[in-house]
C-alpha cells in the first residue's frame, strides 16, 4: 500500500512538470510571434518621435529628417544587419561636448561591463542625435530595448557632472 502511494505521488508530480513546462513552452511562443510582427514594415506609424500602437512590442520610431544612412552603414555596420538581433539591448552612450551639445555612440549589450577603451573609442565614430535616432528607426527596436548610458569622454574639455539630473536630462532626448 505504501508503494502506491509513491507511485501516485510521482506521477502527479511529473505531470505537474509537464503542465507547468507546456506553459512555459506556450507562452514563450506567444511572446515571440507577437514581438517577430514589429518587425513588419506596416507597423511603422507616420507620426513624429511616436511610438506604434502595437502594445505587445511598441517600437520607437523617431522623424529624424535627412539622415545620411549611408555613412552610417559605414560607421555602424552592425546595426544595420537584419540577422542580428539586440539580443541584449541597445547601449547608447552619451557625452557633452559643450552646453546643449551632446554626442553619441552605440554598442550592442552583454553581459559585461565595456571597458573605458572601448567607450573612449567610440569618439571616433560619434553621432549626432538625429543620428542615434535614424538607427534606433532602423534596428526596429522598443524603449525597453535600449539603454542611455552618460559618460564622460576625456578628449572633451566641457565639464559636468553624471546625477540623477543629468541621467534625467539626457533619457528626455529620446522620448
Amino acid at each position: 500500500m505504501n508503494d502506491c502511494k509513491k507511485i501516485s505521488r510521482y506521477v502527479k508530480g511529473e505531470t505537474m512538470k509537464r503542465i507547468i513546462l507546456g506553459i512555459v513552452v506556450l507562452s514563450l511562443l506567444l511572446s515571440t510571434t507577437a514581438c517577430n510582427s514589429r518587425m513588419n514594415s506596416d507597423n511603422v506609424p507616420n507620426s513624429s518621435e511616436s511610438i506604434s500602437s502595437s502594445e505587445e512590442c511598441p517600437t520607437v520610431h523617431y522623424d529624424v529628417g535627412d539622415v545620411d544612412l549611408e555613412r552610417l552603414k559605414g560607421l555602424y555596420p552592425e546595426f544595420f544587419d537584419q540577422d542580428k538581433s539586440p539580443a541584449k539591448g541597445i547601449e547608447i552612450y552619451v557625452w557633452q561636448m559643450s552646453a546643449g551639445s551632446y554626442s553619441f555612440g552605440l554598442m550592442y549589450g552583454t553581459n559585461r561591463n565595456k571597458t573605458d577603451e572601448e567607450i573612449w573609442n567610440l569618439q571616433n565614430k560619434s553621432l549626432t542625435l538625429e543620428e542615434t535616432k535614424a538607427i534606433l528607426n532602423e534596428c526596429g527596436v522598443t524603449k525597453d530595448e535600449f539603454f542611455i548610458i552618460p559618460v564622460i569622454q576625456p578628449f572633451s574639455s566641457y565639464a559636468y557632472t553624471i546625477d540623477d539630473g543629468y541621467q534625467d536630462r539626457v533619457s528626455k532626448l529620446f522620448e
